[in-house]
């Protein structure tokens, strides 16, 4: 279990809570606005005032570790390039397999946060969340005036740049013109979302504009504005499988059509279409099953270090995590230790192909929250910025980390 810092000591809920509110409107201002949630009929404390108070040495580790892990899922991507019958076993919808594989993106993502479990047993990461990540706006601008009210350095200090890089990246991978418009888009009624989306928008160096997803025309011709502009670059915060479902308001089918501009280059997306094709956690069990076959010697030994067995079956595991391939946010999964329950979510995703996994305990770890002193399970995110190790997401929740799991900021120490 990690130390950590708090702004309140000794607690006093009172005096928490009118902290927290003060924390609150500083966040919302800079374009953090979910520092509570709002679900089932009461809100929900996000955020927490405390700071983790992490070793250096851990904190290194975690970075090294995302490096190797960005490594091998390069190269898994390069070699089911190769191998491209192989798509069939990671569960995506036959529709979208000639778009996945005809994407022929310098980069399978460039926007990334790859999920690490760390304890005394090592560190291992879970699944990479390639197609639509969140958690930059906690990563970049939370965790900034964390660091501010606590008075200690904050690690991200490069992050803005980062982004910056990346963002100058994909304008020469896309071949963007100065006077073409960056379009970027997401549902206008997820806060979350939407203001992700306009982070990532003020750090374009070039012109762009926000589109809530609800607002975007699509026809036989194109893909348009409601004022009739042509969008031809798309950055968008919506997952891409969502796409076949949607319908317009007289039943026509649109996401198809709108998925038939990709196909045609009418529209570029960011991230490219490639990233669904690493969404998805079969990806895992595919790493596990070629481990010997598609990788060298030293590719082999990060995989042992780092990547926990999955596999298409439970194969006789009698400790396993049993996840969705495409599911979201903790929906679908369900958590056996020796062959006994710990928890799961059956409303979600149970139509869709599972895998299971090793089961790796998350480390405890004590937060401060409005109802005083909790202690829950410690899930660390790494972003990468065009494979780049851009800063750490850590949130703390229960066994399964869902969307209610409360983020927290840190600083390092040595």
């Amino acid at each position: 279990m990690l130390s950590y810092l708090s702004l309140t000591k000794p607690f006093d809920q009172n005096k928490y809570v009118e902290r927290f509110d003060q924390l609150y409107e500083k966040m919302a201002q800079a374009g953090f606005t979910w520092a509570t949630l709002y679900e089932n009929y009461e809100d929900h404390q996000y955020m927490t005032d405390s700071l983790l108070q992490v070793p250096y040495s851990m904190h290194q580790e975690i970075i090294d570790a995302t490096r190797a892990v960005e490594d091998i899922y390069k190269k898994t991507f390069e070699m089911i390039r190769k191998h491209p019958n192989t798509i069939h076993r990671l569960g995506i919808p036959v529709m979208l397999w000639d778009l996945l594989l005809e994407d022929n993106s310098t980069r399978f993502s460039y926007f990334t946060r790859y999920d690490f479990i760390a304890s005394q047993n090592g560190l291992k990461v879970i699944e990479a969340n390639t197609d639509t990540p969140v958690g930059l706006v906690e990563t970049a601008i939370a965790q900034r005036i964390l660091a501010m009210e606590h008075q200690v350095a904050n690690p991200h200090k490069k992050i803005d740049q980062l982004l910056k890089e990346a963002w100058e990246q994909i304008i020469k991978d896309y071949h963007m013109r100065s006077t073409d418009i960056l379009y970027l888009t997401a549902a206008n009624w997820h806060e979350e979302d939407k203001q992700t989306a306009s982070y990532l928008m003020n750090h374009f160096p070039q012109q762009a504009t926000y589109i809530p997803l609800e607002d975007i025309v699509v026809t036989k011709d194109g893909v348009f504005t409601p004022e009739g502009q042509t969008i031809t670059y798309l950055y968008r915060l919506y997952p891409l499988e969502y796409f076949l479902n949607e319908k317009s308001d007289t039943g026509e089918a649109i996401g198809e059509q709108f998925l038939v501009h990709v196909m045609n280059r009418k529209l570029m997306l960011i991230n490219p279409p490639a990233a669904l094709l690493m969404q998805s956690k079969a990806i895992m069990a595919l790493i596990t099953e070629k481990k010997r076959d598609w990788y060298t010697r030293s590719e082999q030994e990060v995989i042992e270090r780092y990547f926990l067995r999955t596999y298409d079956e439970q194969a006789g595991l009698f400790s396993y995590v049993k996840k969705p391939v495409l599911g979201r946010e903790g929906g679908g999964i369900q958590i056996v230790e020796n062959n006994a329950i710990l928890d799961e979510d059956i409303d979600h995703y149970q139509e869709q192909a599972m895998v299971y996994q090793d089961y790796f305990p998350m480390p405890d770890q004590t937060i401060d929250t409005w109802d005083g002193p909790y202690t829950g399970k410690l899930l660390i995110g790494s972003h990468t910025l065009n494979g780049v190790p851009a800063g750490l997401f850590f949130r703390v929740g229960e066994y399964i980390t869902g969307n209610l799991s409360m983020f927290v900021g840190y600083t390092t120490i040595k």
